[in-house]
């Protein structure tokens, strides 16, 4: 058996050291452990998310690009087939309308109906549970719709056609469709269905979505330019078939639509999490340092009986790096049970297959690089400088801690704490404390501040997000929005829209879809021409509120103008205030004058043009695609409930409603897709927090025992075991407080930028930056309680001390 006697002097004392003081052992094993769990967490996420997202994207054959119409014939997939640098190509056919969730509420669907299941290239939907392919009148719902509508293979789930009958469809399986956005995301559920099903829905059977493949020659890379260009050329063949095209959807090759969103999110966490490392990094040095000025006559009696500099030092590293393994033994399988739940719910949320969990050995020599060389590099100053004592200086330590030199810092608190007559005692000695080791203060504070920053940080982003969200929404004045599938006369829709009661007004708007061209010529057509939404509303809308950064807004007397918002400028940068711009809608190319330029925030590529002139220009005269509503109760549910009553009037009254949009409702659902972003960011900050108040501890801890002498000194003067605890805790609060103040100097710049790149990351803007002073409030609190619950065993360790303990201290 292995004798302990048989292990050197030296490293004998190194275990002395980890297990004869166990609390100062796990308090360092806990900051580095926290470190290295968020570093591994984030590392091993990011390489499940690559290899489960990527696995999931490619085996669905995705599309390079989808083109979105009004019904067209199965020829014109033909067409798009044929047209050089294309692959394969496949069209679908997709219905929205309405659905009812086993809560008895009305939401959104989509049901998709595939021509041929069997011989599916593009876009493959596979089947997951139940039937395949769906029979006729029945359903396939994709997997991320069932949470929404609480149904199961064997149920059935009731819909509204677009013409207002209720039809009931059969629940016989569900499917796996990898290019389809999530439910969570969109806030519609999806179906598969067959095109026999379509006439059962009121529904012509036709297509209007073609998905492509393009040849891999015509591929550069990663760049989309190339599909686009297939794209448009796809575009102009479904227009000579006499068809609108709404939109043309471009996926970068090889990579799943939603994962910039997910790199953005690992980029930010593996920053918070390289931040707790150093974070932890830093309570080490200030331990090692503890540990050393107790230790100065371990090291004196060292030297004296012949140990050498590098022998002391070594041995000092090692102890450094037993803390190391000993973290890296706690966190490497937490990291990896971690990462496993995170891509877990991440699969659940993006809808994509997660592998499981995995430990791969890169994330396992990152997690061991940053227990181990990490700590041991930063620990060599502290140590190299604390073995540097000479055994005179070490014999002649008299155990009492000594006190940094007084400076101006020291000469100000004394005169700022003699004004303060009315502190007690004990009050007075813990503010003189708090600033008695300047360099270990430095480093707590350090530590505290950049938590307390990233935390009162995140809740600004969280509320810079609700803010672009809120200025979003403002562009629209609007409570609901209705689209219909066709063009219908304005005053018939405004007539039958007021009868309904709750509406307060009502405004018929022109919608259509073209591409901005680079000029008249025919062969700008297939030039970089880019997709926009035209919208028409009437000249003075109370509807809109567009906020202007160049130019005007459309007047009565306008014809052929044209207000372009700044996400239109990003792919066609010539439009200027002035400059003509050329469109074309279906065969039509309209020439316009930009008059003006709106700020656009989550709203897409939009352009405006006045209702009467639009409308004659595309011979649609008088005619709408929509109207935008304005409620008369400002409550939320009745809205909710005003939307449902406009589509059952507007249906029984043969018009053929698309989509009800209720703004309150867009507005809590997109709220729920940031609260995933701030809910991880606020983790991290959470993480944060724990190393700080561990830092805290650790300081407190140090504190306590470098004033051993001393508080035996107020002990045999008569000092009580509650007066010295209420010493440590003040102290430990003081230095919370401080941290926050520091917090909140460097929260707002640190707010902006992280509100900066949050912006330009996921929703390619700045945010609106709104700073939260309710994040500033929490932490103040949460500062306050962690520095007390710091503090509370190093107070309780201090009033234990006897005076006989105390004298006898070395």
């Amino acid at each position: 058996m292995f004798s302990y006697t048989l292990i050197r002097p030296r490293w004998r004392k190194v275990l002395a050291d980890l297990w004869g003081n166990k609390l100062r052992t796990l308090l360092v094993v806990l900051s580095i452990t926290v470190g290295v769990f968020a570093v591994g967490m984030v590392y091993s996420a990011y390489l499940m998310f690559e290899r489960d997202l990527d696995a999931s994207w490619r085996s669905a054959a995705p599309a390079s690009a989808s083109l979105y119409a009004d019904p067209f014939d199965e020829e014109l997939v033909e067409s798009v087939r044929s047209l050089r640098g294309v692959k394969e190509a496949e069209g679908r056919r997709n219905v929205d309308l309405r659905v009812q969730t086993a809560a008895g509420e009305w939401g959104q669907m989509f049901l998709t109906a595939i021509p041929d299941y069997a011989k599916q290239k593009v876009n493959i939907v596979k089947s997951q549970t139940g039937a395949w392919p769906p029979g006729d009148g029945d359903v396939l719902l994709e997997r991320s719709s069932l949470a929404e509508l609480g149904a199961a293979t064997g149920g059935s789930i009731q819909v509204e056609t677009s013409t207002g009958r209720k039809r009931t469809l059969k629940v016989t399986g569900t499917v796996y469709d990898p290019s389809q956005i999530p439910s969570m995301f969109s806030g519609r559920s999806y179906g598969y269905i067959n095109m026999d099903t379509l006439e059962k829905l009121d529904e012509e059977r036709r297509l209007d979505q073609v998905n492509f493949v393009v040849a891999s020659w015509v591929l550069k890379g990663k760049e989309t330019a190339p599909i686009e260009a297939v794209g448009r050329r796809a575009w102009s063949k479904l227009e000579q078939g006499d068809t609108t095209v709404f939109w043309l959807q471009v996926n970068k090759p090889g990579e799943h639509q939603m994962q910039s969103i997910i790199n953005a999110l690992v980029m930010l966490l593996t920053v918070l999490g390289v931040l707790s490392l150093l974070l932890g990094t830093f309570l080490l040095v200030n331990t090692v340092s503890a540990i050393l000025t107790q230790q100065v006559r371990q090291v004196g009696i060292m030297k004296a009986i012949g140990a050498r500099r590098d022998q002391i030092l070594r041995m000092y590293l090692t102890l450094v790096g037993a803390y190391g393994i000993l973290a890296l033994l706690v966190a490497a399988p937490l990291g990896a049970l971690a990462a496993s739940a995170v891509t877990g719910f991440m699969a659940q949320v993006f809808n994509f297959d997660s592998g499981g969990l995995e430990l791969p050995s890169k994330v396992l020599m990152l997690e061991a690089a940053a227990a181990v060389a990490v700590p041991v590099l930063a620990a060599i100053w502290p140590v190299w400088r604390g073995t540097g004592i000479t055994v005179r200086e070490a014999i002649s330590d008299y155990g009492i801690g000594s006190t940094d030199s007084k400076g101006r810092l020291d000469r100000w608190v004394d005169r700022l704490l003699e004004k303060a007559e009315c502190l007690s005692r004990p009050i007075l000695l813990s503010l003189r404390n708090t600033f008695r080791r300047k360099w270990r203060l430095a480093l707590t504070l350090l530590t505290m501040t950049v938590a307390g920053t990233v935390f009162m940080a995140v809740f600004s982003v969280r509320a810079s997000l609700y803010s672009t969200l809120d200025d979003a929404l403002d562009y629209f004045q609007y409570d609901i929005s209705v689209g219909f599938t066709e063009n219908y006369r304005a005053a018939r829709i405004e007539h039958e829209v007021l009868r309904v009661p709750g509406v307060k007004a009502a405004e018929s708007w022109g919608f259509t879809s073209g591409r901005i061209l680079q000029s008249e010529r025919k062969e700008a057509e297939d030039d970089a021409s880019k997709n926009v939404f035209i919208l028409a509303p009437p000249v003075g809308t109370k509807m809109i509120q567009p906020k202007m950064i160049a130019g005007r807004w459309l007047v009565p007397e306008d014809e052929s103008a044209l207000v372009v918002n700044t996400e239109v400028l990003k792919d066609s940068p010539q439009l200027t205030v002035g400059s003509p711009a050329v469109i074309k809608i279906g065969t039509r190319k309209l020439k316009f004058t930009v008059v003006g330029i709106a700020k656009s925030t989550l709203t897409g590529p939009l352009v405006f043009a006045p209702y009467p002139w639009f409308t004659g220009a595309i011979q649609e005269a008088g005619g709408a695609r929509s109207v935008q509503i304005a409620a008369r109760s400002d409550n939320p549910r009745e809205q909710t409930e005003l939307g449902r009553k406009l589509e059952e009037h507007l249906k029984k009254n043969n018009l053929r409603v698309q989509n009800v949009d209720v703004t309150w409702e867009q507005k809590q659902r997109i709220r729920s897709q940031f609260d995933i972003l701030t809910v991880f960011l606020l983790i991290m900050a959470i993480l944060l927090a724990i190393v700080g108040a561990l830092g805290l501890m650790g300081t407190m801890g140090i504190n306590v025992l470098e004033r051993t002498r001393e508080i035996g000194i107020m002990r045999a003067i008569g000092a009580s075991s509650s007066a010295i605890g209420r010493i440590i805790v003040v102290e430990a609060i003081c230095i919370g407080v401080l941290s926050w103040l520091l917090g909140v100097l460097l929260a707002l710049p640190a707010a902006a930028l992280l509100s900066y790149q949050v912006g330009v990351m996921f929703l390619q803007n700045p945010l609106t930056f709104s700073f939260s002073f309710l994040g500033v409030g929490i932490w103040l609190l949460l500062s306050a309680l962690l520095s007390v619950a710091a503090s509370l065993i190093p107070a309780r360790n201090a009033a234990k001390l006897s005076v006989r303990e105390v004298l006898g201290y070395e």
